[in-house]
């Protein structure tokens, strides 16, 4: 791991929650919340409802970016841009291998079929530290 991957994982290496941008109907941007974790590799995933409108926002444009970090506000601390492209799986094993017991008020279980897993692979990284004016980039 290189020290900006180390950088990096020391925001990515805890649930947090992220701004997601998708691009809407009509082309407009659409921004909300999601509470996204990471895998060593720093694909980032969260769980949805398959019938949400960012999930059909990803299916039509699978180019997504989250904003995260930050982890101590009001002080300035690191934050991140992620640039990357987003994958719904709805497989039954990727289902119950992500699961988690606090989505049970979201869902009746890693079964419903209206629980799905986004996945999202990330292209670039925008390391942005505490009073820096550029930030370091991390691309795929």
């Amino acid at each position: 791991m290189t020290e900006l991957e180390k950088k990096i994982w020391n925001i990515l290496g805890r649930p947090q929650t992220a701004a997601l941008a998708t691009i809407g109907e009509g082309g407009a941007p659409r921004v909300r919340y999601v509470t996204v974790r990471a895998l060593e590799d720093l694909t980032l995933h969260f769980c949805t409802s398959h019938a949400s409108r960012k999930a059909r926002q990803i299916a039509a444009h699978p180019d997504v970016h989250l904003t995260c970090g930050n982890l101590e506000p009001p002080d300035d601390s690191a934050y991140l841009q992620v640039a990357g492209r987003a994958e719904i799986r709805s497989d039954a094993a990727t289902k119950r291998q992500y699961w988690l017991e606090g989505w049970s008020r979201y869902f009746q279980g890693p079964e419903d079929p209206d629980y799905v897993m986004v996945f999202v692979t990330p292209s670039l990284i925008e390391y942005n530290a505490p009073g820096s004016l550029e930030p370091e980039i991390w691309r795929k």
